[in-house]
């Protein structure tokens, strides 16, 4: 199997795992304020990763991931915040309008992609991007008033989410995936647990609550973050964000399975839009790709030819 393909089916497993955030988290913060479920939920997910990491053979050396501190630490805030205002648009909204308003971490994260990694896109793959997209919010969007606060929420945290893969892919190469994923949820924990001491939101879930959190914390901010890295060793930041789109076909299932939700007609082709998207964008060649911060180069290539 070759390096590009093992990325492709880590970002889609990626993408499975993290819409089990959305069920899980949503059945928990009915009981509990988000400061309250926050700390609990990342302790947890650290604990998962660091038990993990502890098996494993190959680890990398103190002295080497020294040098790396000051950007796990940036991997670990950037995500503090995004998770901060993430969680409250949960709390406060429906799960399918937050997953509606989540399709701007894509966006965010093709311009960082673009301008900051200088990455390419040929302009087959930037039609398919924008057909997932279009995919993502017709399979979400949930008619009636729109919630500006969630919508704030939302977006906020996606700009940071994408800030985080960012940092992500910049250290990927020489910081073992897992190690990236256990500096995030601990660092979350320690901010996150701070806040909800000061505000006083420090909450012992029920049973309930809990086990919803030690499944959800392992499947979510554990597995999924570890895959979405390995994926992004091999495969550019864009491309990745681009597949993470098929997250609420996933979310749809999970419904399904878990709750007896069926989804409507438009939703189901929401999910095929998604899918045509995500094939035509991996149909194309990045090596003739046109880099978003000259969008007119293709038109002056044709012309030239």
């Amino acid at each position: 199997m070759s390096p590009k393909l093992k990325g492709i089916l880590y970002i889609f497993a990626s993408a499975a795992f993290l819409s089990v955030t959305f069920i899980a988290s949503k059945q928990a913060l009915k009981e509990l304020p988000s400061l309250g479920f926050t700390p609990v939920w990342f302790a947890i997910a650290s604990t998962w990763g660091i038990g993990y990491y502890t098996l494993q053979s190959d680890k990398i050396s103190f002295a080497k991931l020294k040098r790396y501190l000051p950007a796990l630490v940036a991997l670990g805030l950037s995500s503090s915040l995004a998770n901060l205002f993430f969680f409250t648009g949960i709390k406060l909204g429906d799960p399918t309008v937050v997953a509606f308003f989540s399709r701007s971490e894509t966006i965010f994260s093709l311009l960082f992609g673009v301008i900051l990694l200088q990455e390419k896109l040929t302009a087959g793959q930037w039609v398919g991007a924008a057909i997932a997209i279009a995919g993502a919010g017709i399979m979400t969007y949930k008619g009636g008033t729109i919630i500006w606060t969630v919508l704030g929420l939302t977006v906020t945290a996606n700009f940071f989410n994408a800030a985080t893969g960012y940092i992500a892919k910049r250290n990927v190469a020489n910081v073992p995936p897992v190690v990236l994923g256990i500096a995030r949820t601990v660092v979350l924990t320690l901010t996150l647990g701070a806040i909800s001491f000061v505000t006083g939101n420090l909450t012992i879930p029920s049973l309930r609550a809990f086990l919803w959190i030690v499944g959800g914390s392992f499947f979510g901010p554990f597995l999924s973050f570890v895959l979405f890295y390995k994926g992004l060793k091999t495969m550019d930041m864009g491309q990745a964000a681009i597949i993470r789109a098929t997250q609420p076909l996933f979310v749809a299932v999970y419904s399904l399975l878990l709750f007896g939700t069926t989804i409507s007609g438009v939703q189901f082709v929401g999910g095929l839009t998604i899918l045509a998207g995500v094939v035509l964008m991996l149909s194309g060649r990045a090596n003739r790709g046109v880099s978003m911060s000259n969008p007119m180069l293709v038109y002056f290539k044709r012309k030239k030819n």
